[in-house]
């Protein structure tokens, strides 16, 4: 706490009340004829300098009644000074103490009020008060409920340094000024719905020890909530930020909502957290997310303007950064593996993409159904997908990157993907149903138009064979003979080549086919064969025929014409798919 400036005190040991004017003594222990002279005075001038003063609930509502017109319905301050006041809260009868309230309610301060240092062991109630000059509560304690609803402040607020340690309320609460609240300290639940900001407002190094809600809260000015530390739930539903281009960065131990949030500036948000729901934000002029272990909902999201979704090392401040550390171990310890440090993107679902950037982002889990422009998402650095299973284990190489609406539909199927069912937290209500592999084709289509046009061949490869894939299982049109057509066609196409992209599976073939070719060459298709006669010469022969290489030693018969004739037109077929498939690879 900040030192105090000097004034004459109280000759009460152990009371720092300043002294009356008339007296040695504070107003609260100033004779009974002092504190009616000095009454006078206030009631006269309307001026209350209770500096250091105990103010117990009788004295208090004496000193309100002495500032309250004859002709209003409320007490009317034109000065006020409280700093280091207690207020006890107490109302004693034949030595019984009752527990009340340090009551404000209503009241006008039409001046400057002062209650820096202050201390109210009980509650404190400023509802509906109003508030002309400057309110000073910085380093203020208020032991139970702070009501602040429906206040209004038309000069400066300071409530920088002061402890909430019960619920504090400032919902619907205006703030015409300047509100400073850097430092603060909220033990329980701080409500800030629907609270109005008109000039700049700062939350620098606050704690919110349990939920903090600042619902359908509007920002006009800049808003500052660097270095915030959220322990519980942080709610900044429906919030409007007017001139606000930062915001964080901060810890959200239990999540941040920022559902139906709209920043007019472009800004850049940066946040560890365990999650991040952002359904229907709207950023104008763009967003930078800097994320840290979040798990991310974007649905219904609008990126008209450039944006970026980037995961972190660390976060920028190194304090937060350490506090960050104990936060982690507490998450390891409750999700397991369903968090890291790589921030994961689970759900784009209707939202508009076209502005928006991926880098350093888990999207193994990520649900993209009725996302617009998916062909103008950029797909950065270090964005993983979850792998399929590779057919032949250990042996294969990694399998291609599949998108969850794909491992849904295959774990409602039974199939041997089932193991791969994409997360789903619970907080994110009902777990979406499956789609058409019609759909899902759809969705591949555009990620893989999108990674095409920034050159990325090999990326662009796996989403082809997953749009492939789901053409194959998709069900023809009302028994559509074109679409059985269409169907046995991409059979064949995956049987010998992966649809292109398998070179090893066309290699396979090839030389399946030369084999079996050599074996009915020998058997039937020779009228001379070529010396020595054995299978290895045929399987030679038969290599040479898929390269075109004439033998004039050899003779053939009709038979052996015709196989020789399929072997020309299947082999150059099946080699050039196999070298379009290794192109495709290491194409960029």
């Amino acid at each position: 706490m900040t030192e105090r400036e000097p004034w004459p005190e109280c000759k009460r040991d152990g009371c720092i009340g300043i002294q009356l004017t008339i007296s040695q003594m504070c107003l609260a222990h100033a004779s009974d004829e002092e504190q009616e002279a000095a009454l006078r005075a206030i009631k006269a001038g309307g001026d209350v300098d209770a500096r250091g003063v105990p103010l117990d609930s009788a004295l208090l509502n004496r000193i309100l009644a002495a500032v309250w017109p004859d002709d209003s319905p409320k007490a009317v301050i034109r000065f006020s000074r409280f700093d280091r006041a207690t207020f006890t809260g107490d109302v004693r009868f034949d030595n019984v103490v009752f527990a009340t309230t340090a009551c404000f309610s209503g009241a006008t301060f039409t001046g400057d009020a002062v209650f820096s240092g202050a201390t109210f062991t009980w509650s404190a109630w400023f509802d509906g008060a109003s508030f002309t000059g400057d309110a000073v509560f910085s380093g203020a304690t208020v032991r139970w409920d702070a009501i602040f609803s429906g206040a209004t402040f038309k000069g400066d607020v300071v409530f920088s340094g002061a402890i909430f340690r019960d619920e504090a309320r400032f919902d619907s609460a205006k703030f015409t000024s300047a509100a400073m609240f850097g430092g603060a300290r909220f033990a329980h639940s701080a409500r800030f719905d629907g609270a109005s900001f008109t000039g700049d407002t700062v939350f620098s190094g606050a704690t919110f020890t349990r939920d903090a809600r600042f619902d359908a809260a509007n920002f006009v000015g800049d808003a500052l909530f660097n270095e915030v530390i959220f322990r519980g739930p942080a709610s900044f539903h429906g919030t409007r930020f007017g001139r606000a281009r930062s915001f964080g960065p901060l810890l959200a131990h239990r999540g941040l909502v920022l559902d139906d949030v709209q920043f007019a500036q472009s800004v850049e948000i940066e946040a560890s957290t365990t999650g991040m729901c952002c359904r229907r934000g709207r950023f104008p002029a763009g967003v930078q997310f800097r994320l840290r272990w979040a798990r991310v909902v974007l649905d219904d999201t609008e990126f008209p303007a450039p944006s970026i979704l980037v995961g972190i090392p660390r976060l920028v401040n190194t304090e937060l950064a350490k506090r960050e550390e104990w936060f982690a171990r507490v998450w390891r310890r409750l999700l397991g593996d369903k968090i890291t440090e790589q921030p994961q993107l689970v759900s784009l679902r209707r939202a508009n993409v076209a502005g928006l950037g991926l880098s350093n982002v888990m999207m193994a889990d990520c649900r993209f159904e009725g996302a617009h422009n998916l062909d103008m998402l950029r797909l950065e650095t270090r964005i993983g997908f979850a792998p399929a299973p590779a057919p032949l284990g250990r042996l294969s190489w990694e399998g291609r990157q599949v998108i969850a609406e794909e491992r849904s539909w295959r774990a409602d199927r039974r199939h041997r993907w089932g193991w791969t069912t994409p997360l789903w937290p619970d907080w994110m209500g009902e777990r979406p149903s499956a789609l058409d592999p019609g759909q899902i084709a759809g969705v591949y289509r555009a990620l893989r138009k999108g990674r095409e046009d920034t050159k990325d061949e090999p990326g662009a490869a796996d989403f082809y064979y997953g749009e492939m894939e789901m053409r194959r299982r998709a069900r023809p049109y009302y028994g559509s003979a074109r679409g059985r057509a269409e169907r046995g066609i991409l059979t064949a196409y995956w049987l010998v080549s992966g649809y292109g992209l398998r070179a090893w599976r066309a290699i396979a073939w090839l030389a399946a086919l030369t084999a079996l070719f050599a074996l009915e060459f020998q058997t039937f298709g020779f009228a001379q064969p070529p010396r020595p006669v054995s299978y290895w010469t045929s399987l030679l022969y038969a290599f040479r025929a898929i390269l075109s290489l004439a033998d004039s030693t050899v003779q053939l018969t009709p038979w052996g014409q015709l196989l020789q004739g399929l072997l020309r037109l299947t082999g150059p077929v099946l080699l050039g798919l196999a070298l379009l498939a290794l192109r495709g690879r290491v194409k960029r």
